[in-house]
C-alpha cells in the first residue's frame, strides 16, 4: 500500500469536521475525494501533507513514498524567487534547458522562467507549482482542485501529464471532465469516509462538490 489511513478526525473549535475516516489507497492507483463544500476534502490533504495535524488516528506512507502536494492556496510558490529558481529547487538533477522545456509544456515561455513568481497571476502560479511537482521526486500526488484557474490549452496539458504519471494520485476535483479523463479506480466521500469503486453514477456527485 501506497498510504493507509485509520480513524481520521478533524475538529475547528466545536465544528467537526470528519471522524474516524479509515482508507487506504494502493499504488499506481487514481483516487478520488469526493464530498460537498465544506466537508473536509482539503482539510483531509492538508493532514495527508503534512501540513496540519488530525485530531485523532493515524495515517502513514508506504515505502519509499515520496509525496507531493498540490494546494489552491499556492504556499509554496514565494514572492523574491524566480520562475526557474521555483523548478531547480524540484529538478531532480534536470539541466536548466529541460526544466525550461517543462515550464513551455504548463504555457510559462521565454522570460517567464526569469520573473518574480510572487508577481504570477493566480493561474500562471497554478502552471509552476504543477510544473513543480512534475519534475520532482514525488510518487504519491495529493491534487486539490488542480484545474482551477487554468486556460484550456494548460488544463488539457496537465491532464496529459497526469495520464502520464506512473506514480499514485489522491485527487479533489470538481471538474467531471478531467475526473473522468483520470479514471479513477475508487472514490473516498466525505464527510462520512465511505469508499466505493468509481462509476459514471459518481460524476453527478463529482459536478456537486
Amino acid at each position: 500500500m501506497v498510504l493507509v489511513a485509520d480513524g481520521l478526525a478533524k475538529s475547528y473549535g466545536r465544528t467537526r469536521v470528519f471522524a474516524d475516516v479509515t482508507f487506504t489507497v494502493g499504488r499506481g492507483e487514481h483516487f478520488l475525494v469526493l464530498g460537498l463544500n465544506g466537508a473536509g476534502k482539503t482539510t483531509l490533504l492538508r493532514i495527508l501533507a503534512g501540513v496540519i495535524d488530525a485530531d485523532a488516528g493515524s495515517f502513514r506512507p508506504g515505502a519509499n513514498v515520496e509525496i507531493g502536494f498540490y494546494a489552491q492556496e499556492h504556499e509554496d510558490i514565494r514572492n523574491g524567487v524566480t520562475v526557474l529558481d521555483h523548478m531547480r529547487e524540484r529538478a531532480n538533477g534536470l539541466a536548466d534547458r529541460d526544466l525550461r522545456a517543462v515550464l513551455g509544456h504548463f504555457g510559462l515561455t521565454g522570460d517567464a522562467a526569469h520573473q518574480d513568481a510572487g508577481t504570477l497571476s493566480g493561474g500562471e502560479k497554478t502552471k509552476l507549482a504543477l510544473a513543480r511537482l512534475v519534475v520532482s521526486r514525488a510518487n504519491l500526488l495529493l491534487l486539490d482542485e488542480p484545474t482551477n484557474n487554468l486556460d484550456p490549452q494548460s488544463r488539457e496539458a496537465v491532464l496529459a501529464a497526469l495520464q502520464h504519471y506512473k506514480g499514485t494520485i489522491v485527487l479533489v476535483s470538481h471538474d467531471t471532465e478531467f475526473v473522468a479523463s483520470l479514471e479513477p479506480e475508487r472514490l473516498l466521500v466525505m464527510p462520512d469516509g465511505q469508499v466505493a469503486f468509481f462509476d459514471e453514477d459518481a460524476l453527478d456527485l463529482v459536478e456537486l462538490a
